[in-house]
């Protein structure tokens, strides 16, 4: 039996990252039944692949980690073993205030460990729960709004705070915002929201032009040197990217060339491609250059099982999301990136090709939805162990650049 472990985003009101919750699905071999797995097993296994053999900065640099808790875990106390600093107790909706609950949860609290209520629809016999939590989740898919308004209402006389979870759309998240919630889990925020006839502001214009000098064929390194030291943004990133102990260069470096003559040519230009991308980011949730270098560094692994070329997987993932880092739709933009081949561009507009098949699993990925994910897997014969050690490497990489 094996475990797939993927992580969803939770931000804030000024859209910032507050955590991650932690997703994750047992695999099942043929030898074994559905019927043999529960709750507790699957938790316990993740806790043990993500906090004892992954380590908890591999999965989440930024922010807590929310983990699901089933009944039998509380009472065995397993948060225990967990740091404090770290992990937010999450305890499913069918978790009944019975009083060995209510005592575990009460230590935990004592010890400083926060709690949230997964899923959660306030009854007066789940009270003593509530007066435990500091956080409790609200399903924006499974409630009306009457029902969330009316949610929010029983809630106004505890010291909570709230968070709307499964938000899909921008019009969900404004409405959670008008309630007062202060924090957001969904992909409404990786969902474009086209205006209409929008044209790119002076700034966004200007990134697309340094993208374009950045991937043409003929420039050269002085090119790119060039670019770098004429933007103090760039300049300032990729010294600290170089001077962090990803790269484990031990003299500090200061100029901008020698940086890029210690990186070289190529992998200058995926650096620039990353911090660009990250500067088109700077009205939107940052979250958004996070996850699309995630997506870049992981497609770029997963390339050679899957005998697609690593750099235009590569870009493949990086501009995935361009269209909502934009605000226009994808055909409006796809001409202005003409430095990417014609497999990918087809991929982005969502045509049928192995760069697609590619990204619309790593989407399944991140949504947690593993059954996709598995057929894919399968398909392609990938060891499900190395998925998840790629997919950490990935985050890894993105959690260094944004989070150093």
């Amino acid at each position: 039996m094996e475990i797939l472990i993927g992580r969803q985003a939770i931000l804030d009101r000024q859209n910032k990252t507050f955590g991650y919750e932690l997703l994750y699905r047992e695999s099942i071999s043929k030898n074994e039944s559905k019927t043999d797995l529960d709750g507790n097993t699957a938790t316990s296994r993740v806790i043990v692949n993500a906090f004892l053999n992954l380590g908890i900065d591999k999965l989440a640099k930024k922010g807590r980690v929310f983990i699901n808790f089933t009944r039998d875990l509380i009472i065995d106390r397993v948060w225990e073993m967990l740091p404090k600093e770290k992990v937010i107790i999450e305890v499913l909706e069918d978790v009944v205030a019975e009083e060995e609950i209510l005592k575990s949860l009460y230590d935990a609290k004592k010890r400083g460990y926060k709690i949230a209520l997964d899923d959660f629809v306030f009854s007066e016999h789940l009270e003593e729960l509530v007066k435990l939590a500091d956080i409790i989740k609200v399903d924006f898919l499974e409630l009306s709004k009457d029902e969330i308004i009316e949610e929010v209402r029983k809630y106004k006389k505890f010291n909570l705070i709230l968070l709307a979870e499964k938000v899909e759309t921008e019009q969900d998240h404004k409405f959670a915002l008008e309630l007062g919630f202060k924090l957001f889990q969904g992909y409404y925020f990786t969902k474009p929201v086209i205006e209409q006839k929008r044209e790119l502001a002076p700034y966004q214009a200007n990134i697309l032009k340094a993208l374009k000098v950045v991937n043409d064929p003929n420039s050269e390194i002085e090119d790119l040197i060039d670019i770098v030291s004429s933007d103090l943004y760039l300049n300032t990133k990729l010294l600290s990217m170089i001077n962090s102990p990803y790269f484990g260069i031990k003299t500090s470096v200061k100029t901008a060339k020698k940086a890029i003559s210690l990186l070289g040519y190529k992998k200058t230009k995926e650096w620039l491609n990353i911090l660009l991308i990250s500067k088109l980011v700077e009205d939107k949730p940052q979250e958004l250059a996070v996850i699309s270098t995630v997506r870049a560094r992981f497609s770029k692994l997963l390339s050679k099982p899957l005998e697609l070329d690593e750099d235009d997987a590569y870009y493949l993932g990086l501009y995935s999301l361009i269209d909502t880092i934009l605000s226009v739709k994808i055909e409006q933009i796809i001409n202005e990136l003409n430095f990417l081949e014609k497999e990918v561009k087809d991929a982005l507009l969502g045509k049928k090709n192995p760069y697609r098949e590619l990204l619309n699993f790593i989407i399944n990925f991140e949504n947690g939805d593993f059954d996709k994910a598995e057929e894919f897997i399968k398909k392609h014969k990938l060891d499900k162990e190395n998925i998840n050690t790629l997919y950490i490497d990935a985050i890894q990489f993105a959690d260094s650049i944004y989070y150093s």
